[in-house]
């Protein structure tokens, strides 16, 4: 199949990152892919330039805790750090170009000007001045702090966060009662094929949200204030990928070369991008309409992939660039999630078998990937929809029903399977994860929280996510360091949980509407890694799909 490898044209959206120009070349050998990353970018060699400066208002108060972005006018990237206190930052590495930088805060005035960068730059003081926040960079919690707590809201964060942030200005366009009753027959008809929106009441919840005012005022909510947890000294790298109708829905960290791959669900293509240069390497999906969901990679390297809409998966090698595609699940399964284990990779039973989550059937299926053969497992209920999967030591496959809210374990051997209900309505239990000592980490959209579950005594703890009204999409445990990702969407923000401390670090996010899906960590280089999928992609004010790269020294230092 022919690979290509583009930089991508694309908008300048919300003043923050863009690719270079079109050009579309040969691939490179694939072999040769595995030796040019691990790079200066990922070991923040001490040897390259650094960009320094400091952010001032006019009367020479300082202006800490800002955003500043210096976007590559010569490469698909851009690099943000955080301001300190004092108003000062430092981009630790920055290779020579050409760069847009723009510099903003909550309440402040964005700036912005061109940079040539050739060793090491020092701006001096750059001032900014008082000024309305854009209210693309409103947080969407901002937007849902002003609906009362209680079932209502809990339906629609969990029945309208499904695909999008609320945040962007069409989601919260609707005004009257009829407004929102015509959006939501829209969006039934539009997602029938998913049957993910939570079977609210429309007439009342439309006419709760006229009442309330939904997206007419937000709260004066400064996400970049200092405060307990809060992490400043971090490397933002983002890339472009894709275009306007692309939907960058999960993506996956390559161990071997710290390249992170990502599926275009809507323009069925497998990208990789090359964290170093920023280039994208592009493969045709070998069907049409597939719709590229899930990604892991094995223990042999190769990387797995679900095709949801054609129900069935395939195995890809980035050594040859040949897919293998796996058929024989039922026609409508939606194929969906993969089961992984603690280093981020396809876990397999006993048995050798590969097991994943369908929601369009009612069924978690296992995959023999030797033989070919497929076992599909009947859950409970005339319907139901299994999104989250997790293999425990024993063997027993535990699965999450988010629109139903609730939890289960089949035993494969004999087909038995248990499932209940969670203790608060409307949770919407997501993409969950399985530690190193069977206890599931559960994210909650509809309750802003995370979930321990201990399977092997069943107990349960819950922890309320720093941000009020974070609607998390998926956790990712990180076996190297015993701590949990949590995707704190609606806040722009990554979390990171520790078990044993029980408190959360925080990590915010540049872009507008950073809805996160999967989170990947780069073991090797001390990053971490996810995709912003709110879709439709324009809802967002960008052209493009966005893959995001986090670093900071205290982790390549452990």
């Amino acid at each position: 199949m022919r690979q290509t490898a583009s930089w991508l044209s694309v908008i300048v959206a919300a003043g923050l990152m863009a690719a270079c120009g079109d050009r579309t070349e040969t691939a490179p050998d694939p072999e040769s892919i595995q030796d040019k990353t691990g790079g200066v970018s990922q070991t923040e060699a001490d040897d390259q330039p650094a960009l320094q400066g400091q952010l001032a208002f006019a009367d020479g108060r300082p202006v800490g805790h800002s955003f500043v972005t210096l976007k590559s006018l010569d490469r698909n990237l851009s690099k943000t750090v955080i301001s300190d206190t004092a108003g000062r930052f430092r981009v630790p590495t920055l290779a020579d170009g050409r760069y847009e930088l723009h510099a903003w805060r909550y309440g402040a005035a964005t700036i912005s000007q061109i940079v040539d960068v050739s060793g090491a730059v020092s701006l001096g003081s750059l001032l900014m001045t008082p000024g309305a926040t854009d209210p693309i960079r409103i947080a969407g919690t901002a937007w849902l702090g002003r609906l009362p707590d209680g079932r209502l809201k809990r339906q629609f964060i969990s029945g309208c966060t499904i695909c999008h942030d609320m945040g962007s200005e069409r989601a919260r366009s609707p005004e009257t009662a009829e407004d929102w009753r015509a959006i939501m027959a829209q969006m039934r008809e539009q997602n029938d094929i998913y049957s993910v929106i939570v079977d609210f009441d429309d007439a009342e919840m439309a006419d709760w949200l006229a009442d309330h005012g939904f997206g007419r005022t937000a709260e004066d909510t400064d996400l970049l204030a200092a405060r307990d947890g809060l992490l400043s000294d971090v490397v933002i790298t983002e890339y472009a990928v894709g275009d306007s109708a692309s939907w960058a829905h999960d993506m996956a960290v390559e161990p071997a070369t710290g390249a992170a791959w990502v599926g275009d669900y809507i323009n069925d293509q497998l990208i990789r991008v090359d964290p170093e240069s920023g280039d994208l390497t592009t493969w045709d999906i070998p069907r049409t309409g597939a719709g590229t969901h899930t990604l892991h990679f094995d223990t042999d390297g190769y990387l797995w992939l679900t095709f949801q809409l054609t129900a069935e998966v395939a195995r890809f090698d980035p050594r040859t660039g040949e897919f293998q595609v796996f058929g024989g699940f039922a026609e409508g399964a939606l194929t969906h999630s993969f089961a992984y284990d603690s280093r981020g990779l396809i876990k397999t039973d006993a048995a050798g078998r590969l097991w994943l989550s369908q929601f369009g059937n009612n069924t978690v299926a296992s995959l023999n990937p030797v033989t070919g053969a497929v076992q599909e497992y009947k859950l409970g209920g005339a319907e139901g929809r299994p999104y989250g999967i997790a293999l425990d030591s024993t063997g027993r496959i535990w699965f999450t029903k988010y629109s139903e809210n609730l939890m289960g374990y089949l035993q494969p051997d004999t087909g038995d399977f248990k499932e209940w209900a969670l203790p608060v309505s409307d949770s919407g239990p997501h993409r969950m994860h399985i530690d190193d000592d069977d206890r599931l980490w559960i994210p909650l959209s509809g309750t802003g929280t995370l979930m321990r579950y201990d399977t092997r005594t069943g107990d349960t703890k819950d922890y309320t996510l720093p941000d009020s009204d974070t609607f998390p999409y998926a956790v990712r445990y990180d076996a190297g360091h015993d701590k949990v990702w949590v995707a704190g969407n609606g806040a722009n923000s990554l979390y990171l949980f520790d078990p044993e401390t029980e408190r959360f670090d925080i990590i915010r996010l540049p872009s507008p509407l950073s809805y996160a899906r999967m989170i990947s960590v780069d073991h090797g280089r001390g990053a971490v890694w996810t995709a912003l999928s709110s879709y439709p992609t324009p809802h967002a004010k960008r052209d493009f799909g966005v893959m995001v790269r986090i670093a900071r020294p205290a982790w390549h230092q452990e």
